[in-house]
C-alpha cells in the first residue's frame, strides 16, 4: 500500500472524512483503475452512509483484482446492503483466500464482519460465535456490538447492554460524549447525567426505565419539553447532537441511556410521561368534531433507508384496507409527509385518514404526544410510535416485520409496554396479522 492510500486509510480509521475525501480524488488523477483505492473508495461511500455506491464500486475492484482485501470489502458491503447470505459466502471466500502468515487482527477483522452479516441473517448463535472468535483476538467495537445485537434479539439482557455500550462513538447516533465525569457504575447515591443516543423511540423507551432519578438529561431537541415536564427535578437539555454542551455540571456521574440499562430490570412497564393539560385539551376539542366516536392512530412506515429491515418494514395503505375500513376515525401519526398516499387513499377508496401535520411534524414532539394521549389506541409498523403509544399507557397493535429491530425481537412480547402488542408477520403471514389486528379492534371498541 501507497504512501498515500495509508494515509486515506488512517483517515477513514479517524473519521477524517474530508482529507480522505480529497486524498482519493488525488489517488485516481493517477491511479484510475487501482483496486486498492477502489477499495479504500467503497469504505469512503460506507463510512458516508453510501452504501449503495460503494457495491459497483468493490464489484470492480473484485473483477480486477480477486483477493481476500477486495472480497472483504465486497462482504462488507453486501453486508450493509441487507444482504446477509451473499456476505457470508463471500466473506468466508475471502477467509479462505487469506494467507496464513496474515496477522491475527486481519483474521479478526473478517471474524467481525461474518458476526455482522449474521446479526442480519437472524442466525445469532453463529453471530454469537464469530463475534466471540473475533473479540478472542482483540477488542473491537463491531465484534462487540454484534455480540450485543445478538444477545438482545435473544432477550438476554445483562450481557447484551454489556457489549452495547462500546459501539458509543462508533456509529451514526450513537456519539460517545465526555463531560470530564466518572461513568457510572450503578452507584445509588450518583448525581447522574444521562446523555442520549439513537432515535426518539429509543429515548423513550430508555427513560421510561431509568434506574434512578436523573440530575441532568441531555435528550434529543424534540424531547426536551416533553422530558422537562416529566422529570421536574431534572435539568434538562436537548443537545444531543451539539458538539459541546455549555450548561454547568452539577452531575457526580455521566452515562449513555443504554449503558444506563446495564443497573435497569427489564420488563413492561405502563405509562410515565407527563403533559401539559392545556395542550391536550386542544386535541380533545378537534377530536370531537370528527365523525365516529373511536379515535386511531396510524403509522404504516418507519425507519430510515439502511435501518434494520427497512425493506419490508412499511406496508402500503392498500393492504391495511381490512383496518381502514372500520367504522372508525383515523388520524396519521406519520411524521413525514405523506398527504399524496392520503389523498389517493381517499380517491381511489373513500377513506378519509385525518392529517394534522402541524402536530405530527412539529419540532416539539409534546404535540404529537398530546395528540396520541387523546386517541383510544394506536395501530402501526414498528417505529416510535408504539413507544410513544406506550409511554402513555394507550393501546398500540404493532404489526412486526420479518427483519425487526432487536426492540421487537423474532419473538414474544413487547419487553417495553404494557399495553403494546406485537402481531407478526412471519407467523400470521401478512394478511393473517392484519385481519388479526382488525379482529382486536373490533373486539375491544366496537362490540356493542
Amino acid at each position: 500500500m501507497s504512501e498515500l492510500l495509508l494515509d486515506i486509510h488512517n483517515a477513514l480509521q479517524n473519521k477524517d472524512v474530508k482529507f480522505a475525501g480529497a486524498a482519493l480524488l488525488e489517488h485516481f488523477y493517477d491511479n484510475p483503475d487501482d483496486p486498492e483505492g477502489l477499495v479504500l473508495l467503497a469504505r469512503f461511500f460506507i463510512d458516508g452512509g453510501k452504501a449503495p455506491f460503494a457495491y459497483p464500486i468493490v464489484k470492480q475492484a473484485v473483477l480486477q483484482k480477486r483477493t481476500w482485501r477486495t472480497l472483504m470489502m465486497l462482504g462488507a458491503t453486501e453486508a450493509v446492503l441487507q444482504t446477509p447470505q451473499k456476505a457470508v459466502k463471500t466473506l468466508k471466500t475471502a477467509l479462505k483466500m487469506m494467507p496464513v502468515t496474515e496477522p491475527p487482527n486481519h483474521k479478526a477483522m473478517i471474524y467481525r464482519l461474518i458476526a455482522n452479516a449474521y446479526v442480519q441473517g437472524f442466525n445469532f448463535a453463529e453471530a454469537e460465535k464469530w463475534a466471540k472468535k473475533s473479540l478472542d483476538i482483540e477488542h473491537h467495537a463491531q465484534a462487540h456490538t454484534a455480540y450485543a445485537f445478538a444477545k438482545l434479539h435473544k432477550r438476554e439482557w445483562r450481557e447484551g447492554w454489556y457489549h452495547y455500550q462500546f459501539q458509543l462513538g462508533h456509529a451514526d447516533f450513537r456519539d460517545k460524549h465526555d463531560y470530564g465525569l466518572p461513568e457510572w457504575q450503578g452507584e445509588e447515591d450518583a448525581k447522574l447525567l444521562v446523555y442520549a443516543e439513537q432515535g426518539l423511540g429509543d429515548q423513550l423507551a430508555f427513560m421510561s426505565a431509568c434506574p434512578i432519578e436523573p440530575t441532568q438529561l441531555n435528550c434529543n431537541k424534540k424531547l426536551e419539553t416533553l422530558f422537562k415536564k416529566t422529570f421536574p427535578n431534572t435539568q434538562v437539555f436537548g443537545k444531543q447532537f451539539d458538539k459541546q454542551v455549555n450548561e454547568p455540571i452539577i452531575a457526580t456521574h455521566q452515562t449513555s441511556m443504554a449503558t444506563m440499562m446495564q443497573w435497569s430490570e427489564m420488563k413492561p412497564r405502563g405509562a410515565y410521561l407527563q403533559l401539559v393539560p392545556e395542550k391536550i385539551a386542544m386535541w380533545k376539542g378537534l377530536l370531537s368534531t370528527l365523525k365516529e366516536k373511536i379515535n386511531i392512530g396510524i403509522a404504516w412506515t418507519g425507519g430510515m433507508a439502511g435501518s434494520d429491515g427497512w425493506r419490508n418494514r412499511k406496508l402500503e395503505l392498500e393492504q391495511l384496507l381490512p383496518i381502514l375500513e372500520l367504522p372508525v376515525n383515523f388520524i396519521s401519526l406519520q411524521y413525514k409527509d405523506y398527504s399524496e398516499d392520503i389523498l389517493e387513499l381517499l380517491k381511489t377508496r373513500g377513506i378519509k385518514i385525518h392529517d394534522f401535520p402541524w402536530g405530527t411534524m412539529s419540532p416539539d414532539y409534546e404535540d404529537t404526544a398530546a395528540l396520541v394521549n387523546c386517541l383510544d389506541a394506536v395501530v402501526c409498523v414498528p417505529t416510535t410510535a408504539y413507544h410513544l403509544a406506550g409511554a402513555l399507557g394507550k393501546p398500540a397493535f404493532v404489526i412486526v416485520h420479518d427483519n425487526p429491530h432487536w426492540h421487537e425481537g423474532v419473538e414474544g412480547d413487547c419487553p417495553w409496554w404494557e399495553t403494546v402488542e406485537f402481531y407478526r408477520r412471519p407467523q400470521l403471514g401478512v394478511e393473517g396479522a392484519i385481519k388479526a389486528v382488525r379482529n382486536r379492534i373490533r373486539g375491544k371498541f366496537l362490540q356493542d
